[in-house]
């Protein structure tokens, strides 16, 4: 049976797609919290209904509150709903290739041995400690720069409670010969008393890998793209792989390997970011593509 549409002549034709809503913003990533994706409702005849191609650009940019730059592609149509009388109803969803953003989580990282030629420095007595808000200050004699490791072997009371603390840490300031700052690794409340003990610049080496659970960085990052082209446009990045002269993987780094044991240690200094695994990539939604990729820091 044919169906005849009356309508006012100011009444759009439903054999395109009439727009019935404004564009609903969605917010997929809570991290950057910016217009990423929207839908919008269109009505038309269910006999005149063909999908857009996806990657179509949104046609009013600049209108309804959706920004003229950067560009919205089409990546999915959805919730197709029968509204009687030969008419549909459904969305379109838009999205722009969403910024990069990173967040940080814990993760058990297999670090290399490493023989470099160095020597560690003499223990020096460790005459205070003091609490300056987020870090604290350990006064010494010990001469140091700004991301040296550093071991710290001491006891002292706070609170009338006896601690000791043994660990492995990196100077994040402070002044060589005085006062070295150090992260919050010291427990209790109030002031520090009865202290006794040691901080001691390690030599950058050791003789067997090392797993420690250590924060990770995982950075997400997206294109436009197709399968075809994903190996251009967001290529994996590789988990850091130490070689041997022969190009063989290697656990041991020393002065023939690459990177070398000593510019191993020059990254430690310098908290250089490693690649902790390789990047996995996922169709996010349409044709825009996510890589995610993990950092550790070297140690």
């Amino acid at each position: 049976m044919s169906v005849t549409y009356y309508k006012a002549s100011a009444q759009p034709a439903f054999n395109v797609a009439v727009t019935s809503s404004l564009p609903v913003w969605e917010n997929p990533i809570p991290a950057l919290n910016e217009k990423t994706v929207f839908r919008q409702t269109f009505v038309q005849t269910a006999a005149s209904y063909a999908p857009l191609a996806l990657d179509t650009v949104y046609p009013a940019a600049g209108s309804y509150g959706v920004p003229s730059s950067p560009t919205y592609y089409l990546v999915a149509e959805d919730n197709q709903t029968d509204l009687g009388g030969g008419m549909m109803q459904w969305d379109r969803v838009y999205a722009r290739v969403p910024s990069a953003w990173s967040e940080g989580e814990e993760f058990a990282y297999t670090f290399p041995a490493f023989i470099a030629s160095a020597t560690a420095g003499s223990d020096q007595t460790i005459t205070s400690i003091s609490d300056s808000g987020v870090n604290y200050s350990v006064s010494s004699a010990l001469a140091f720069a700004t991301g040296d490791q550093v071991h710290i072997s001491v006891s002292y009371v706070r609170d009338s409670i006896t601690f000791f603390v043994g660990q492995y840490v990196r100077i994040i300031g402070g002044t060589s010969g005085s006062s070295a700052l150090v992260p919050g690794i010291f427990p209790g409340t109030g002031t520090f008393s009865s202290v006794a003990g040691v901080i001691t610049k390690e030599a950058p080496a050791r003789t067997t890998q090392k797993t420690d659970l250590v924060p990770s960085q995982v950075t997400h990052e997206y294109a436009l793209t197709s399968t075809t082209a994903l190996e251009t446009n967001l290529p994996i990045i590789d988990e850091f792989t130490p070689v041997d002269a022969t190009g063989a993987e290697t656990i041991t780094l020393n002065t023939s390997t690459k990177p070398t044991a000593a510019a191993y240690a020059a990254m430690i200094n310098k908290n250089t970011q490693l690649v902790a695994q390789d990047s996995v990539r996922r169709r996010w939604l349409g044709n825009i593509y996510e890589r995610t990729t993990r950092f550790v820091v070297a140690r």
